[in-house]
């Protein structure tokens, strides 16, 4: 049996939802205004088919998304949007990161461990570390061990003695740090820096933590890549973590 989709009432939901208007949907999709509201009417019952792409895609949906009420919301659009920018080793990172969160977030018992994809660089540049060729593997955590944990960096060098020291694995979380915190940064050269974020003159500003360092203002063209929240002991992670 054919099923039948009510097109004008999920066109009217997802308009709501993306709190678009008639006449911007109409801007977006080069299809008029009157044709627009018949298909919301319920006046145009069975719009063409490259008509109700260039909606959906318009209303961020994919055609299936919008058929079975599935659209994406605005944080998936991003991911997809990002996503699609990627190289081959870009996207094969990405997938082994949502496999690990994907794991993270099963059910587990007590006593339990999770992966964590760890990335360790094949090229350093003085203490700051060139990430573009790096090497990626996974390390047993138990499940308490750095919890918001959403991956773990391996430093190649010695250059941020005595904070951290080559061959020590720092945990980080996916957020943006807090005044006083030590983060990762990505500036636009690709070379990933490990700073304390602080202010200087009412301005972000990103600390050196090593006198082989340089401090500097943080500026539209870094970025940052998550929030250092301490070294894992790997040998023994039945002591407490050390946190920074």
């Amino acid at each position: 049996m054919q099923q039948y989709y009510d097109i004008s009432t999920r066109l009217r939901e997802v308009m709501a939802e993306r709190n678009i208007t008639i006449s911007q949907l109409a801007d977006m999709t080069d299809i008029s205004e009157d044709t627009i509201k018949a298909i919301r009417s319920g006046k145009t019952k069975s719009p063409g088919i490259q008509m109700m792409i260039s909606i959906a895609d318009a209303l961020g949906c994919t055609m299936d998304g919008f058929l079975h009420r599935q659209s994406l919301s605005d944080d998936e659009l991003y991911l997809l949007r990002k996503f699609r920018t990627l190289n081959i080793h870009g996207k094969h990172m990405v997938l082994l990161m949502a496999d690990s969160e994907d794991h993270m977030q099963k059910r587990v018992l007590p006593g339990s461990t999770r992966k964590v994809p760890c990335i360790s660089s094949t090229h350093t540049l003085s203490s700051n570390t060139d990430y573009a060729t790096h090497a990626t593997e996974f390390i047993d955590l138990p499940v308490d061990y750095f919890p918001s944990a959403d991956y773990c960096l391996r430093l190649t060098t010695n250059m941020l003695h005595p904070i951290y020291i080559k061959d020590d694995i720092i945990a980080i979380e996916k957020n943006f740090p807090h005044f006083g915190d030590i983060a990762i940064f990505l500036n636009k050269d690709g070379v990933e820096m490990i700073r304390k974020y602080t202010e200087k003159d009412g301005t972000p500003y990103l600390e050196a933590i090593s006198i082989c360092d340089r401090s500097m203002y943080l500026t539209n063209d870094i970025i940052c890549l998550g929030t250092v929240l301490g070294i894992i002991r790997v040998e023994d992670t039945s002591r407490p973590p050390f946190e920074s």
